[in-house]
């Protein structure tokens, strides 16, 4: 069945379902995949390596935001979301939105039958496939939309895999802030249709019974970047007495729900006390390699960052700052393993991190970040990125430093023990499709 790009217009089509009984899989992969987030797309690359090595005869093919990115990365075939697939789109107000009269004309003539259509289409995409994987990704949130984004999509794809005949398996899901009473409806209603769940944090499974949701029989498990394949990542250069290098992660924080009025000032203050924390590590002989998470929104934060530090005579090319471009996992892998240090606010920023065996701090703008760090007992080194307090953060950074040397081995363990516990999802999971 043609499964097509309906969002850009081009078609990306698998080929069609084997029958049923002949022993060869076809499993859809649904994640906010394409839009150039890095933690997504390692995500993404990570569960296809780990199904195909399992299943090597399976047909896989993705739900996602952007499919073209997909194609294009992974040569997958792919099926946008919806016909709203734009991220953007998603969380955009519209004109119609702001004129009572226009909305509803809107949804009345124009939503509604659309959204009709969709739900025929998503059901006719399922036909035949085997299994719906809901991969992580940050889909259980509205923190950067409404309920119509994220919440509602991962409803009715949910509820059309049901339709379908699909297992439908919620796997090392992280659930994110829900503002709106909708939003958390949407999400309790998908994952009470599921057959099976897990989280990759107690912080995600504590917001779910928050909501009344009954996650006894749900387990936690470990990220999925953490499945990368060990092929994937890349060798750092010797020690060899050469300086220490910190790999400083930047990002623009911007939850769609919070009063916009003092953004400004608080991303401001954000980069100034970045810039602070830069320039004392530059002061002590210590190498800055900026980072980034995101390939789209991230180039903002580093180019204002640059700004930051050029205003105080801290030029790029003569400081010892490194600051390029990454547009793909493997290319901010490479960056990472060049790094002895990594302070982030980017989540998987600090996961790729750890998977080289590299100490790192985070920055948090979410709980998920403390409780990655608390998995690997470096729970200390955290801070909430809108109280970023610079004297402590140069305390904790020169705490972690003086220690480094003897974590590195707690944290391989770690990391190869979070490693085997995927390895036993991903045999949970792949069985009784």
């Amino acid at each position: 069945m043609p499964v097509a790009d309906h969002a850009a217009g081009a078609s990306v089509e698998p080929t069609s379902g084997p029958p049923k009984g002949t022993g060869r899989a076809r499993i859809a992969l649904f994640g906010i995949f394409g839009i150039q987030n890095l933690g997504n797309e390692c995500t993404l690359q990570a569960t296809l390596h780990n199904v195909r090595e399992r299943l090597p005869g399976a047909e896989l093919y993705t739900i996602c935001y952007e499919p073209r990115d997909v194609l294009r990365r992974h040569a997958l075939p792919s099926v946008s979301v919806s016909a709203r697939s734009s991220t953007d789109a998603i969380s955009a107000p519209s004109a119609a939105g702001r004129n009572p009269l226009r909305r509803w004309l809107r949804i009345l003539f124009r939503r509604i039958p659309g959204e009709l259509r969709e739900w025929l289409r998503a059901f006719r995409t399922l036909q035949g496939t085997d299994l719906l994987l809901m991969t992580g990704t940050g889909m259980l949130t509205d923190y950067n939309c409404s309920a119509s984004g994220y919440p509602y999509d991962v409803l009715k794809w949910t509820v059309a895999g049901r339709l379908a005949g699909c297992k439908v398996r919620f796997v090392s899901i992280g659930v994110g802030p829900l503002h709106e009473r909708l939003s958390r409806r949407f999400v309790r209603w998908a994952l009470g249709l599921a057959d099976y769940r897990s989280y990759r944090d107690h912080v995600s499974r504590s917001r779910l019974e928050a909501l009344g949701i009954d996650t006894s029989r749900d387990r936690i498990f470990p990220d999925l970047a953490f499945s990368l394949p060990p092929a994937a990542l890349p060798d750092g250069p010797a020690p060899n007495g050469r300086r220490c290098v910190v790999g400083l992660g930047v990002m623009n924080h911007v939850d769609a729900h919070e009063p916009g009025h003092d953004r400004p000032e608080r991303y401001r203050r954000y980069l100034s006390r970045m810039g602070d924390f830069a320039a004392w590590l530059l002061e002590r002989g210590y190498g800055v390699r900026i980072l980034q998470g995101d390939a789209k929104h991230d180039g903002t934060a580093r180019r204002d960052l640059r700004a930051t530090l050029e205003q105080r005579g801290l030029k790029y090319g003569v400081a010892d700052i490194v600051d390029e471009d990454s547009t793909s996992v493997s290319e901010l892998l490479v960056q990472l393993a060049q790094t002895d240090v990594v302070v982030s606010p980017r989540f998987h920023n600090l996961i790729l991190g750890l998977l080289l065996n590299k100490p790192v701090m985070s920055i948090s703008y979410d709980p998920k970040n403390d409780a990655l760090l608390e998995q690997f007992g470096l729970g200390r080194y955290c801070q909430p990125i809108d109280a970023l307090d610079v004297d402590r953060l140069i305390e904790q950074f020169i705490d972690l430093d003086r220690h480094r040397a003897e974590r590195l081995s707690v944290l391989r363990e770690k990391a190869d023990e979070h490693r085997r516990r995927l390895d036993e999802q991903y045999r949970l999971v792949l069985a009784n499709r």
